[in-house]
């Protein structure tokens, strides 16, 4: 039982029994001298004797209190400091000025911290290249990944989300966006999902399938392609799958739109028509003769001719509306038109554009590849510049070259003729009709030829010119190990590092949730894994509805113009509820930030019940209570760094609570606290500093 107690404890008590031996002896002694002696004698010895208890208990508790200092605690450290290095990742020397009275103890462990220190350099530096190549090869896989246009998502078995990609987010941002680990049917309606899944399953000759699927939100419709993904990425027995995802509601409305047009037009002309036939039948029985018949036919030839007129008026208007059309950047427009020009074509000069173009670019490609080829095949030019210009709500193409312009008919007669390679054989002129937009040739003011072609609908983009910009555009969030990992909701007995973890920190308009002070800053991060998943942060500012101190502005930057347009605690809490769906929340100093959440619960609709990791009692465990345990404290106790600039910010106290965090959770397990129900018991023997943290806020 005493081995379960801890070393400073343990010490105590040794002393204390010493202590109370010597309070024996001394009493034992006295009453042996006592029952010998009489008199004076008496009085003496018994003042003697509590006057030598006295002594001898304060001797004992002065050494006590010597040894508790200089070697109980510094054992203690001394081991913090061990296991920091030796599972928290901690790379600096050893403090081993509070153990300066441990002899050659303190030495010999920083010793030994040397050789763990020069064998891990080592095996770093074996490995360093490997990983170096990669996370190039992931770098490059995210970059290619964040330029796809579809939406892609990866589901294990237990279709939870492994993958996703930018486009992915922006097409299911109504639901909630994807989250690692989260269930594709929070975001896609079961039924076809499962439907399309169990059928390739149960064919062996089929590994892929088309689906439509609404989304669990606002119920628009989603083209899919579901292809199986077997053992090439680990799985086991049963496949995961890879969705290809579409948004195809803007489609099938055109579509449908254009149906509804053609049945109203028909149902419209059968009248009319109908009428019109039979006043011609009673013509040629002769009895046109009568003016009332030929007013008759007049009023329903005018009737018809109105339908037909109104029709076309409705097809005129949606003429651009059907064709389906992309977002393209106008920079990947000229690369494609490069390369459909193919590399012993005219050269192509065209200065950086950071506009986005909604059209048909494969069509359009071809269109502008066709011309540029007729204009080099009459000897006009073989070099061409092409200016993509802002024109709002649209762009300008522009097409220029030194030479004579090209002929109004030669123009005509090639968008007249179909356009090689493009679908269905269409004409140069109805890909024109489709964009609603038409092209003509110029003379420009600086005397060179021009062809001029105007796009309705364009937005400027902000310059992308690192592929990490284009993956923090639009990123990639991926881990594999879920793959096989069995959706269990449950904490009891589960390892640490199979937890799904959110940290967050909150900056306030003071410090008395239950006084009136309010949110106004909250940010969070998600570790899956024992790793920081990137791409899934959340940093809101919150509307505290009363005006910010200039103290606590000072303290975190936040001012009342930041937060004027921000959503209130109930929208926010309510997202920040669903985002820490089946996670332990983490905080440092954690019922602070917990109590603005519970005061608010009723306007939030939802409970905050979620387990709750302190990194403040985390560290007592780790380090004892005695020691400071600031964020501040931990960082530099961990190597963390805090950017200043960062610092008592949401998102930066989060960062920083997070890669403290995970320092710890080795460090918790070297110490046999490695589930969560032990972390739980570990925290509440810490009962003392508990109660400190909860009386702070009023509980």
């Amino acid at each position: 039982m005493l081995t379960r107690l801890s070393l400073r404890l343990r010490i105590f008590l040794f002393f204390a029994a010493m202590a109370a031996g010597a309070v024996v002896t001394i009493g034992g002694s006295l009453w042996f001298g006592l029952s010998r002696a009489g008199g004076d004698a008496i009085s003496a010895v018994m003042t003697g004797g509590i006057l030598s208890v006295f002594v001898v208990v304060g001797m004992i508790l002065a050494v006590w209190r010597l040894f508790d200092e200089n070697v109980g605690r510094a054992v203690e450290r001394l081991s913090s400091e061990l296991r920091a290095r030796t599972h928290g990742g901690v790379a600096r020397d050893i403090d081993t000025a509070p153990a300066r009275y441990l002899g050659d103890l303190a030495p010999a462990a920083g010793a030994a911290i040397e050789t763990l220190a020069a064998t891990r350099s080592k095996l770093e530096l074996s490995v360093a290249e490997q990983t170096r190549r990669l996370e190039e090869q992931t770098a490059q896989l995210s970059a290619l990944l964040s330029d796809i246009q579809a939406g892609l998502i990866l589901c294990s078995p237990a279709h939870r989300v492994v993958f996703y990609n930018g486009p992915a987010v922006a097409l299911l941002r109504d639901t909630g966006r994807p989250r690692l680990n989260r269930s594709i049917f929070d975001l896609l309606r079961e039924g076809p999902v499962q439907r399309t899944y169990h059928r390739l399953l149960d064919n062996d000759e089929l590994d892929d399938a088309e689906l439509l699927v609404s989304t669990t939100g606002c119920g628009r419709v989603i083209a899919a392609h579901m292809r199986l993904v077997r053992g090439a990425l680990g799985l086991g027995d049963v496949p995961g799958y890879v969705l290809t995802l579409r948004d195809v509601s803007a489609d099938l409305r055109l579509h449908a739109e254009r149906e509804r047009l053609l049945t109203e037009t028909l149902e419209a002309l059968r009248g009319p028509a109908a009428n019109l036939r039979a006043l011609l039948d009673m013509a040629d029985d002769e009895v046109a003769a009568d003016r009332s018949v030929a007013r008759d036919m007049r009023r329903a030839a005018l009737e018809l001719t109105d339908i037909v007129h109104e029709t076309a008026a409705r097809h005129d208007a949606r003429e651009d509306t059907w064709w389906p059309m992309q977002d393209v950047r106008a920079s990947h427009l000229i690369d494609a038109l490069r390369g459909q020009l193919g590399p012993d074509g005219p050269t192509i000069a065209a200065p950086t554009v950071f506009l986005r173009l909604r059209c048909d670019a494969f069509a359009l490609v071809n269109l502008l590849a066709e011309i540029i080829d007729r204009i080099v095949a009459e000897g006009l030019a073989q070099a061409f510049t092409i200016d993509v210009t802002d024109d709002d709500p649209g762009a300008l193409i522009v097409i220029g070259w030194d030479g004579e312009p090209v002929g109004l008919d030669t123009l005509r007669a090639l968008l007249d003729d179909p356009v090689p390679d493009s679908p269905l054989a269409v004409t140069g002129r109805e890909i024109l009709d489709f964009h609603n937009t038409d092209i003509w040739p110029e003379r420009r003011a600086d005397g060179r030829a021009a062809l001029v072609l105007p796009l309705r609908e364009a937005e400027r983009t902000q310059p992308v010119n690192l592929v990490a910009d284009r993956i923090a555009e639009r990123p990639t969030v991926f881990d594999f190990d879920l793959l096989n990992r069995v959706p269990d909701d449950t904490k009891i007995g589960r390892g640490l590092r199979e937890l799904t973890y959110v940290v967050f920190d909150t900056e306030t308009t003071g410090l008395d949730p239950r006084g009136g002070d309010e949110i106004v800053q909250l940010a969070a991060v998600r570790v899956m894994n024992g790793r920081r998943v990137q791409g899934e942060e959340l940093d809101l500012f919150v509307n505290p509805g009363r005006p910010i101190p200039a103290a606590s502005t000072a303290v975190h930057g936040v001012t009342d113009a930041m937060v004027a347009d921000a959503p209130a605690i109930d929208a926010v809490g309510a997202k920040f509820f669903r985002y820490c769906e089946h996670a332990v929340l983490v905080a440092h100093n954690a019922p602070f930030d917990m109590a603005f959440f519970h005061k608010h619960a009723g306007r939030i609709g939802a409970r905050f019940e979620h387990p709750v990791f302190d990194t403040v009692l985390l560290s007592a465990i780790l380090f004892g209570q005695g020691e400071t345990h600031t964020l501040d404290a931990l960082a530099d106790r961990f190597g963390v760094v805090i950017p200043e600039a960062e610092r008592h910010t949401a998102m930066g106290d989060t960062k920083a609570t997070a890669d403290v965090f995970q320092r710890m959770v080795p460090m918790l397990e070297a110490r046999g606290i490695d589930t969560f129900d032990k972390v739980l018991d570990a925290m509440r023997k810490n009962s003392r500093l508990m109660r400190e943290m909860q009386a702070r806020v009023g509980d």
